[in-house]
């Protein structure tokens, strides 16, 4: 059974915060032609918080919001959806990475389904990479600026992710992906 790792969604990098939906948010509501309000009509979600996402300077909103969004510019859903999920995702991965990598075990030989984190390939030496990425006083950062890709595994409760270490070989890990979320700011 996967240990949950709890994880605090206010540590989310404030440029980082947004950027893919925001990319796909601007370039749709230009192509259509509208401003914020127009859009704010046509979605009912609020025009100063559509400028934030837009901006990036907000988290995309929930995945029901971003079907409005993607309906009112009569756009495809699923982009949409797998942009806002790509944004929401990257804190929490990066948070849930961090906690996992400084609670340990870290290795070849670890059953990320005990709590621990698999290194499934990687360069040698990555063992002492992840230490040093893991007590480093911005891992969240880190981690979410290092995310080349996740692959979520739900039925098997395993999230897979490549950490660029600045070379071609990312460090692929597996880890549990099930996580009790704590309330930001605690």
């Amino acid at each position: 059974m996967c240990q949950p790792y709890g994880y605090n969604v206010g540590r989310m990098s404030e440029t980082r915060q947004g950027m893919r939906l925001a990319t796909v948010l601007r370039a749709k509501r230009l192509a259509a032609g509208l401003s914020y309000r127009q859009l704010a009509e046509a979605s009912g979600i609020s025009h100063s918080f559509l400028s934030h996402v837009e901006k990036g300077e907000r988290r995309a909103p929930p995945v029901k919001a971003v079907i409005r969004l993607a309906d009112a510019l009569e756009s495809d859903r699923t982009t949409f959806a797998l942009a806002a999920i790509t944004d929401r995702a990257g804190s929490d991965v990066g948070s849930v990475m961090a906690a996992a990598l400084q609670r340990g075990p870290v290795g070849r030989d670890v059953d990320p389904t005990d709590g621990g984190v698999q290194i499934e390939s990687g360069p040698d030496g990555a063992e002492a990479d992840l230490a040093d990425l893991a007590s480093g006083d911005d891992a969240v950062r880190e981690i979410e600026e290092r995310l080349s890709f996740v692959d979520l595994q739900l039925d098997a409760g395993i999230m897979r992710l490549g950490l660029g270490v600045g070379s071609d070989n990312p460090i692929v890990l597996a880890i549990c992906a099930r996580a009790e979320q704590e309330p930001a700011g605690e």
